[in-house]
């Protein structure tokens, strides 16, 4: 390539040699001369392209500026190797002053073509490396052609190369010395030595920076795609924008385990219930065939609300289908209102058409009547317009009225549902009283009939000796033996009634009250004929014994009558209680949906406000309209005065009028974008209005929270209260195990007497006996004497004998039964010590239980005083809520008065339209015997236009009329200024009255956040208080189930083992309800963690969201979360429209 770049130097090198030797020559032989100068001419043009083409490369750097950094890698910098090419002159020498020659010409042309060249590879971009190859190519070309003319790098051209007519003395001189270089020559030699340097590395890096440009282009474009970065500049948004996708993931996963987590929880809570459910509805099987009969008694008191919910979903149902029917009356409204504004732009483009009309009119005289023909189709479509409105506004009205008759009506019915909840609740409230103290007096009758059959057991008859020790031991354990018959007996069914009693307090509810309620029940009657039993085989044993054995079974058989009776009632109370619930239930869904409906009325109330707005609007666009048709007929009036006058005036008045007709059209941009404006602004508060609406209805759902967590609270001070009532039963209970171990020891006592007893008759019977031996001993000696007396004697002694065999089987068995009670009597010495622990046990518990009773009372107390004071604070919003809600009305009133000023409004300009359409008359008159006086005098203008140029002195007259005219328009223009600035007031009194609505509607939402966070307080003091309560209503379930534990069961005696058993499981009770204190007390920070992931959450979408309106809803969102002011939000909404801006 350099050696290219020689022989181009050396041939231009060799064409200057030549010029000086033609020059020279140029004197002697002038006949030479055109020649001469065609051939440097050819030769400069050459050496042009030449250098012209190396000049299109790029300028070579300086050897100072070095394109490799300090490592050894070369720079990749564009700026640096284009700078590079920009070749200093400062190590130039200084030129001398040469003559104009036209070398020095050249060498100007050669220094324009470097620098087109430096220019073209600054802006070539990415064809660099193309065009280099190409100049190769051609470079290549020229030194081929330049280097075949010569013998060497410096021999001069040869004959052949040198132009026709050319001197022979040229090719003569081979073997001349060859001429000094110019200055410039050598200063571009050693240019081109410094780039030979580096021009290879600048190519390199060029290329390098070249395919990376290449290569980052298409990055960027995914990036723009893709992501909300631009560009590559700033590696720390997509480091942070990365980050942020990380962490999206990380929360996505964090929420997928926590998802699946509560997943498996909720699964095995549900298998649980459902095992619960089994269990429930096998026990409760037999419980329904008793309760079948008392259904059928109970089924007619709620037979008229049974009718009355048929009714009510019918009435539902119609009212959803008359909402239907607004609805599309609203659409149809709608598509009218469409229609309106469709037919006020054909009006529109109508007027810009008459205008244009009016225009044209000037012209000729024979578009009036179409003019006023198409004014008068306006006119009428205007009536027609204004007829449908008028027509909608009515039937609208009615709709409303007739919205808010149903309204009131839902309303009363409202009224009567909540008094018939009230009167269900307090019916439901006196079953519950009643089914308690049945069970009271069930457990208390309980209580008698097994005193009675201990008393009967305790009295025995002698006659039927054999049934009294068998009606004893039935006394002393009744219920082992019902416990060790079949397995479906009543001790199974007592246990898992437990186990369904412990899993329905853990539940918490209602129902498992009544449910237990049922169990116990079932569980008396079912205990019930196995006493009746042993008490009928010890009555009927011991009838002989006299009054007193009728007496107690006649009362213990009125006793187990007065038991059915009370389990009839008990199961029939719990069924109607049943049905109540379902009747609330169904009766809270019809209140929803009364609700839901009145919503959906309040919703289609606003829907037909906005109607009559733009309603309004159209009828302020449709005056608009008129008064510009009136200005259009004045217009028309005042051009048809004009065309009296001269070509020129009529000229300057069709300029003006098209001025006017611009005004115009401006004027009516203006209007509507006026109407369109406010239209938003409607939008807008609409909008506000349906944002208010869902947090009225959270603070609505907050408030029925509210009142069933008091509902709770009293439902959990009752079982406290059954909790105590329990553990006075279980104190009556170990006082009655005390009697019973006394009544057992008198029992004792008495056996020991009676033994005593019959062994001092057997001694006496052995001594009559003995005295009867010597009585026959006597009686043998007088025989005849006592023979009746021996006959006596004889029966005496077999009655005797046969009281003996009847007595040795029964002293038998009383030695028998001498035995069992004293291994009885050791069976419950050790019983009696064991409750005595188990008692000692009892009241350790009962202490605590008392100390965190008394906690609780304390925490009750608390609880109260803030529900009373969330309660007075509830009063507090509610009374700002009526406020507010007497300010809406207020509003609405003035709404209305603003109805009624738009209606006068409406009616003052039907008179002013109608005074115009008498204008128009009027005008059309005037404009008729116009046109014909027009026609007139357009043939007399027609004659008078060749004598115009004589009448100068009248036009000037003419002109200052026209000024006069200009100054008429100028007031006129001034009036509708003035009617602009009117309006213009008007529609800032109109904004500020939406800056006031807003203003108050912003204040109606700080004070609905005010409140959402003092709920919010609640809530958190609430879940702390069911948290607190649920883990002492565990702790007070164990305390039950150790205190049922401790009462003197059914079962035999478990030994010295049990006690400790019991003992260890109650400090493993204890152990576990701390640590389950400590894991609650220990769960804030959790909500905490989920508080800070939600707001991470909502901070991301916010990043990601590139539509500013999007961000900007977003914001009301992270001011809940950060608490924000209203000066805070106005921050944050101008800094995104700043975004915006940007």
């Amino acid at each position: 390539m350099f050696q290219r770049i020689r022989g181009a130097i050396d041939r231009t090198i060799a064409e200057e040699q030549a010029r000086q030797q033609r020059a020279s020559e140029g004197v002697a032989s002038p006949g030479s001369a055109s020649p001469s100068r065609r051939s440097t001419s050819v030769s400069r043009t050459g050496g042009a392209r030449g250098d012209g083409q190396a000049a299109r490369r790029t300028r070579p750097k300086k050897p100072s500026q070095d394109t490799t950094t300090n490592d050894g890698v070369p720079n990749v910098d564009p700026s640096v190797f284009e700078d590079a090419f920009a070749l200093d002159d400062n190590d130039e020498p200084a030129r001398s002053a040469t003559p104009g020659t036209p070398a020095a010409e050249g060498a100007d042309d050669e220094d324009e073509a470097k620098e087109g060249g430096e220019a073209e590879g600054k802006a070539g971009g990415k064809d660099k490396g193309k065009s280099v190859e190409r100049r190769s190519e051609e470079d290549d070309q020229t030194a081929s052609a330049a280097t075949a003319g010569l013998p060497g790098d410096t021999s001069p051209p040869s004959a052949t190369d040198t132009p026709k007519g050319a001197p022979a003395t040229v090719a003569s001189r081979p073997n001349e010395p060859k001429a000094e270089l110019a200055p410039d020559v050598q200063a571009r030699l050693r240019k081109l030595d410094k780039l030979e340097k580096t021009y290879p590395e600048l190519l390199r890096s060029y290329r390098i920076a070249h395919g990376r440009v290449s290569a980052i282009e298409p990055f960027e474009r995914a990036l723009r795609e893709n992501t909300p970065l631009t560009s590559i500049r700033d590696p720390t948004a997509l480091i942070e924008y990365l980050n942020q996708l990380n962490l999206k993931s990380e929360m996505i996963l964090d929420e997928l385990k926590r998802v699946t987590s509560d997943r498996d929880d909720l699964k095995k809570q549900l298998s649980l219930t459902k095992d619960e459910l089994d269990a429930v509805k096998a026990s409760q099987a037999d419980a329904k065939d008793a309760a079948k009969g008392s259904d059928a008694t109970r089924g007619e008191e709620f037979f008229s609300i049974d009718s009355e919910l048929p009714r009510l979903q019918a009435e539902t149902a119609e009212k959803t289908a008359e909402i239907e029917k607004l609805q599309d009356k609203v659409q149809q409204l709608n598509e009218d209102l469409s229609a309106a504004k469709e037919a006020n732009a054909e009006l529109a483009e109508r007027v810009q058409s008459t205008t244009k009309e009016l225009d044209a009119s000037k012209a000729g005289s024979t578009s009036n009547a179409a003019l006023t023909d198409r004014l008068q189709e306006t006119e009428s479509k205007l009536k027609a317009l204004e007829d449908q409105s008028t027509d909608a506004q009515s039937t609208s009205e009615k709709e409303l009225r007739a919205e808010k008759e149903k309204r009131e009506a839902s309303e009363t019915r409202n009224s009567e549902l909540a008094r018939q909840v009230a009167s269900l609740d307090k019916t439901i409230a006196d079953r519950t009283a009643e089914i308690a103290s049945l069970t009271k007096e069930n457990a208390e009758q309980a209580a008698k009939v097994a005193e009675l059959s201990k008393r009967s057991a305790a009295t025995p008859s002698p006659a039927n000796a054999n049934a009294t020790p068998a009606a004893a031991a039935a006394a002393a354990a009744p219920e082992p033996s019902t416990e060790q018959q079949t397995g479906g007996g009543s001790g199974k069914n007592k246990k898992k009634n437990k186990k369904k009693k412990n899993a329905g307090g853990a539940a918490g509810g209602a129902t498992a009250a009544t449910t237990a309620t049922t169990a116990a029940a079932s569980l008396a009657a079912a205990d019930e004929p196995a006493l009746s039993e042993t008490s009928e085989r010890t009555l009927v044993g011991g009838a002989s014994d006299g009054p007193d054995a009728a007496e107690l079974q006649a009362e213990v058989a009125r006793l187990r009558k007065d038991v059915e009776a009370k389990d009839e009632q008990i199961q029939r109370l719990s069924k109607q209680r049943k049905t109540e619930e379902d009747l609330r239930e169904e009766i809270e869904t019809l209140r929803e949906n009364l609700v839901t409906i009145g919503q959906d009325h309040v919703q289609d109330k606003e829907t037909i406000k906005s109607l009559e707005s733009e309603k309004a609007a159209l009828v302020k666009q449709i005056a608009e309209l008129e008064k510009q048709i009136a200005s259009s007929s004045s217009t028309s009036q005042t051009q048809s005065t004009q065309l009296q006058a001269a070509l020129a005036s009529l000229q300057k008045e069709h300029d003006d009028a098209k001025a006017k007709a611009t005004t115009l059209q401006a004027d009516l941009g203006a209007a509507q974008q006026l109407s369109q404006t406010r239209y938003k602004e409607l939008a807008s508060l609409r909008e506000i209005l349906q944002k208010a609406q869902p947090e009225l209805k959270s603070l609505r759902a907050d408030a029925a929270t509210l009142k069933t967590t008091q509902e709770e609270l009293a439902a959990k001070t009752a079982e406290l209260r059954s909790l105590e009532k329990r553990e006075r039963e279980a104190k009556l209970d170990t006082t009655r195990a005390q009697r019973l171990a006394a009544d057992r020891d008198a029992e004792l006592k008495a056996l020991r007497d009676k033994l005593a007893a019959e062994t001092n008759a057997k001694l006496r019977l052995e001594d009559e006996k003995r005295v009867a031996g010597r009585d026959l001993r006597r009686a043998e000696a007088d025989k005849i004497e006592l023979s009746a007396k021996e006959e006596k004697a004889t029966r005496a002694l077999q009655r005797l004998q046969e009281e003996l065999a009847a007595v040795q089987p029964r002293l038998r068995a009383l030695d028998d039964e001498v035995g069992q009670l004293r291994r009885e009597q050791e069976a419950l010495r050790e019983e009696a010590a064991l409750k005595t622990s188990q008692y000692t046990n009892a009241q350790h518990l009962l202490g605590s239980m008392r100390d965190q009773t008394a906690e609780l009372s304390v925490q009750l107390r608390e609880a109260q005083a803030q529900a009373e004071a969330r309660d007075e604070e509830l009063a507090e919003c509610q009374t700002l809520l009526a406020e507010r809600t007497r300010a809406a009305e207020s509003m609405r009133q003035l709404l209305a008065g603003v109805n009624e000023q738009t209606d006068s409004k409406v009616r003052d300009m039907r008179a002013r339209m109608d005074a115009a359409l008498e204008e128009r008359d009027r005008v059309e008159d005037e404009a008729n015997t116009l046109a014909r006086r027009r026609a007139r005098e357009a043939e007399d203008l027609r004659s008078t236009m060749r004598d115009l140029e004589r009448q100068v002195k009248a036009l000037t007259n003419e002109r200052d009329d026209a000024e006069q005219r200009e100054k008429d328009w100028r007031r006129r223009r001034e009036e509708l200024e003035q009617v602009e600035a009117k309006a213009a007031a008007e529609v800032e009194e109109m904004r500020a009255t939406v800056a006031s609505l807003r203003t108050a509607l912003d204040a109606s939402e700080q004070q609905v956040r005010d409140v959402e966070r003092k709920n919010g307080d609640q809530r958190r003091v609430l879940d702390e208080q069911r948290q607190r309560y649920e883990k002492l209503l565990r702790d007070a379930k164990g305390q039950q189930g150790r205190l049922h534990a401790s009462s003197p069961s059914p079962s035999p005696s478990p030994g010295p083992g049990g006690a400790r058993s019991s003992s260890v499981a109650a400090g493993a009770d204890g152990a576990r309800h701390s640590m389950e204190s400590v894991r609650s007390s220990n769960g804030t920070p959790a909500a905490a963690g989920a508080d800070a992931m939600y707001l991470k959450t909502i901070l991301l979408q916010f990043l990601e969201q590139k539509d500013n309106k999007l961000r900007a809803q977003l914001v009301p969102v992270l001011g809940k979360l950060l608490r924000f002011d209203q000066a805070d939000e106005k921050k944050w909404l101008t800094a995104i429209q700043h975004l915006n801006a940007r």
